[in-house]
């Protein structure tokens, strides 16, 4: 299983978090660059584990919008054996 570690104090802006989650996860060219585009990729990955580091600087500058990055992100784990995530610090 490929383990991808998110740093949430680099995750401060909507652009800077989609940035580096397309970096991080190699998303394609097309990504979106939002939510919706986001859980489309999630579906497409298979046999990875995604670790969120620093997550309260991440919530601290996006707020909501992090809650529902994150909801995300454990709404894809608890759906399938092949996808796992976990929050770390």
């Amino acid at each position: 299983m490929r383990v991808i570690e998110l740093d949430g104090r680099h995750m401060d802006t909507r652009a800077a978090l989609h940035r580096r989650l397309k970096e991080a996860l190699s998303l394609p060219e097309y990504y979106g660059n939002n939510l919706d585009a986001l859980h489309d990729c999630l579906g497409e990955m298979r046999q990875v584990q995604i670790v969120l580091r620093y997550p309260q600087a991440l919530l601290n500058s996006l707020g909501n919008y992090g809650q529902r990055m994150i909801r995300l992100f454990e709404d894809e784990a608890a759906s399938r054996p092949d996808f796992r995530f976990r929050v770390e610090g």
